[in-house]
């Protein structure tokens, strides 16, 4: 197939979501899929609900209307006319039913806590995907008699149908090959990751992760270099075009798609960054495994990235990865395989269901819990010990409604298209939501924490050291917004350690919080066969942060929360390395499911070679010393103002807003004034 070089096409792959055109004839009408959907139902009324969901997925697959493009190396849009999205409402109701008690999606801001069925943070087993292709992956379903194995069949055998039709739709003989054989080039092994990430999404599980992008597709790479399929400079459009497919589906406006890079690098790794520097996009992002032994080259390469605006990249410690996920439970040999599968949450590739954003744990909210009961603690240490046991309560009423969630997965969302690629699945013949994968964990994401923190500080120098107020007092300060007390509110800011400065008061309360919290979650059963799997960042915290009272730290009401392993906007007083020593104390290991700090450094300081070697020191001595995610932001605060003033200069500015990158533009008002705050911050 013939298809043009991809800036000459550029537009075209941006926007081919926007303008796909499902015209009649190469599918089914809404009335046609919807009588046999129906007629289905009638006649199968004791169908279980795997086999009722794969007959509906292979149904769309079969026969819905497909986008006719042509011109384009990858095709594949359904019209589905909601159908999906109706089973799924379906499937929520089917859940309530058969879990009395179930609330699938609860978050308790009053309490802290938040969980629910995580329909996200998951991706199949890209490796036998690319290994086995569709005959492989059918054959070995056909052995399974169950009912699960049917359904697999079902849904892949519709699978290679689809791409078929795509083939003849859009003149695209590619499709045509993956149908019938594994993927025998760098084509081919695209398209085909692509056909199985849009049938998941399509039916309604957001894949967050494409795997070790270097490392899946080298060979195919190689192959077609040394058979003059490809040169590095074709094989490079390619990478182009079949990244900015991803952009395309959300045109940057989600939380981004992630590839991985490393921990061991080739030439392909080179070829796809160089890439992903000339796209200048938001999507997808980037994870870089990263090991003392990195190549100097490469990582010069993505500090550039960075340092020049493409900041949707994070450095993730590799060997901290693995050996907490080691204490965590998994193998040696399962650790070393992992995949970050959301922002920065790593799972075992192919054989882990982590959910990693299914529970949430917001420390300040549960401090404000414990505060509101008005009860009086004798000193400092009476009043921790009061809050700990908050925690406590708070993880317990979040387990309990998690684990109503996780009985309910199976009846509300089977999956499986991507349960048939993971070899436990087959073998224990069960899917995904009903507990298939070797590991089945439930992450919590534990947020906002130097606030936690600094609220601590606040409530010993206010009530135990200075005895300016009471608990109860403090309390109904907080409850009227600091309104009364703003000479006290100036004297908190100012007098107090805080989180973020290598100061021993502060740093003490946060090991302490930190190990008191990861030790409460670490082996917590759920309801899946496996346990917590705790995390620590903070995210969306322009959006919560308005929904938050005012904190005993001198926060007012509706201000920003804290990010990620950051200190509070502002509070950082003494500069990137005492933020960096700070954030250092915590053992990363404690929280496998993953941590990230945010440095943001004014362009004047990456500057030039000199700056570029600066970034790549940051970098290197941030994971020597046991650091696990680090991501940047490269501002000037006048530039921010000037982008708030004249957008359409700006159009292509990027933030890494927490675990992806958005366009400063997209950004609501509040969101570009925290980043603008921070920027000046550094000045």
């Amino acid at each position: 197939m013939q298809y043009g070089s991809f800036d000459e096409l550029r537009q075209k792959v941006e926007r081919q979501y926007a303008d796909a055109v499902y015209p009649a004839g190469n599918g089914w009408s809404e009335n046609d899929l919807r009588r046999a959907w129906e007629k289905h139902k009638k006649e199968n009324p004791e169908e279980d609900r795997l086999s009722a969901r794969a007959f509906l997925i292979a149904l769309i697959l079969r026969h819905a209307p497909i986008a006719e493009e042509t011109l384009l190396p990858f095709a594949g849009k359904l019209q589905t006319f909601h159908l999906l999205e109706e089973d799924r409402q379906y499937g929520i109701a089917l859940a309530e039913k058969m879990v009395p008690g179930l609330i699938h999606n609860g978050n308790d801001f009053d309490e802290g806590i938040a969980w629910m069925v995580d329909l996200s943070h998951a991706a199949p087993d890209w490796k036998n995907i690319l290994t086995l292709g569709l005959p492989g992956l059918i054959g070995r379903a056909k052995e399974k008699k169950s009912s699960f194995g049917k359904s697999i069949v079902t849904v892949y055998e519709a699978l290679a149908q689809y791409s078929c039709r795509i083939a003849e739709v859009c003149h695209n003989p590619v499709y045509a090959r993956i149908a019938e054989h594994a993927p025998e080039t760098l084509h081919e092994a695209f398209a085909l990751a692509l056909l199985f990430h849009d049938a998941i999404e399509i039916s309604h599980m957001a894949i967050r992760s494409m795997g070790r992008f270097d490392s899946l597709y080298i060979d195919f790479y190689r192959e077609d270099i040394q058979k003059n399929r490809l040169t590095p400079n074709e094989a490079k459009d390619l990478i182009k075009f079949f990244f900015m497919t991803f952009y395309a589906r959300h045109q940057g406006m989600m939380y981004g798609k992630n590839f991985c890079f490393g921990p061991s690098f080739n030439e392909l790794s080179f070829v796809a960054l160089e890439a992903y520097y000339e796209l200048n996009t938001v999507d997808p992002k980037l994870s870089i495994l990263v090991r003392e032994d990195m190549p100097e080259d490469f990582l010069k390469l993505y500090a550039k990235c960075i340092r020049d605006g493409r900041t949707g990249i994070v450095s993730l410690n590799y060997d901290v990865i693995v050996e907490g996920l080691i204490q965590h439970g998994r193998s040696r040999e399962d650790a070393e395989n992992f995949i970050p599968i959301g922002c920065y949450e790593p799972a075992v590739a192919g054989k882990e269901i982590s959910g990693s954003g299914t529970t949430r744990l917001y420390l300040p909210h549960v401090l404000m819990h414990f505060l509101r009961k008005n009860e009086e603690y004798m000193d400092f240490e009476s009043f921790k010990k009061g809050y700990f046991h908050e925690i406590h309560l708070a993880c317990a009423h979040m387990q309990k409604e998690q684990i109503l969630c996780d009985k309910a997965w199976k009846y509300l969302m089977p999956l499986p298209l991507l349960s048939g690629t993971m070899d436990s699945c087959l073998q224990k013949e069960k899917d995904v939501s009903d507990g298939g994968a070797f590991y089945n964990t439930t992450g919590c994401v534990i947020s906002y924490f130097a606030d936690a923190v600094d609220c601590l500080a606040a409530i010993r120098y206010l009530v135990y050291e200075k005895k300016y107020c009471t608990l109860a007092q403090l309390n109904r300060i907080c409850q009227e917004n600091w309104k009364n007390d703003e000479k006290k509110r100036i004297e908190v800011l100012h007098n107090i350690p805080r989180w973020g400065n290598n100061e021993v008061q502060s740093d003490s309360l946060a090991v302490e919080l930190a190990n008191f919290v990861s030790k409460e979650l670490w082996a917590l059963p759920n309801g899946r066969g496996g346990c917590f799997f705790p995390s620590l960042y903070g995210q969306l915290v322009v959006e919560y942060g308005m929904r938050t009272p005012a904190f005993p730290s001198g926060r007012l009401a509706g201000e920003p929360l804290s990010k990620n392993m950051d200190a509070v906007i502002g509070m950082d007083r003494n500069g990137v390395t005492a933020l960096m020593h700070s954030v250092l104390k915590i053992d990363m290991k404690k929280f496998p499911c993953g941590t990230c700090l945010d440095l943001m450094l004014h362009p004047s300081s990456v500057a030039g070679e000199e700056g570029l070697q600066i970034l790549c020191t940051l970098i290197r001595s941030f994971i020597a010393r046991g650091g696990s995610g680090l991501q940047f932001n490269i501002f000037d605060a006048a530039v921010l103002r000037e982008a708030q003033k004249e957008p359409e200069k700006y159009q292509s500015l990027q933030v890494r807003v927490c675990g992806w990158n958005s366009r400063f533009n997209d950004l609501t008002h509040e969101a570009q004034e925290s980043f603008i705050k921070q920027a000046e911050n550094i000045q």
